[in-house]
């Protein structure tokens, strides 16, 4: 469901989330890396990647050349704009994610 996410503060957290819209998978996972202007390196800045792909299988069970993935900041801001990039990448093609076989008429790419 692309119009209900949590607020920001479960990612910072550390937690992932994951959904479908009809057969788009997809999955927001938090992260930290080393802050480019910090030269102690020390300093971690937050960041999101949301990555999607076709069902019916998980994320473990598609090959890698169907993943799509983009990154976006850590903050409520990178959120909103991480959501409404899941929307675009739903609406852009959405012949796409209706007309995925059943999980009983095929196997996993992996």
């Amino acid at each position: 469901m692309l119009n209900a996410f949590p607020i920001y503060h479960w990612f910072h957290n550390g937690n992932p989330y994951s959904g479908s819209e009809k057969g788009m998978r997809y999955v927001i996972t938090p992260g930290k890396k080393a802050d480019p202007a910090d030269e102690s390196g020390k300093r971690k800045i937050e960041f999101l990647t949301v990555t999607i792909w076709p069902g019916p299988w998980s994320i473990e069970h598609t090959a890698e050349d169907k993943l799509q993935s983009a990154e976006f900041e850590g903050s409520q801001a990178g959120l909103d704009a991480a959501v409404a990039w899941l929307r675009e990448q739903y609406e852009a093609d959405v012949p796409r994610w209706t007309n995925i076989p059943s999980i009983l008429d095929c196997e996993p790419d992996r």
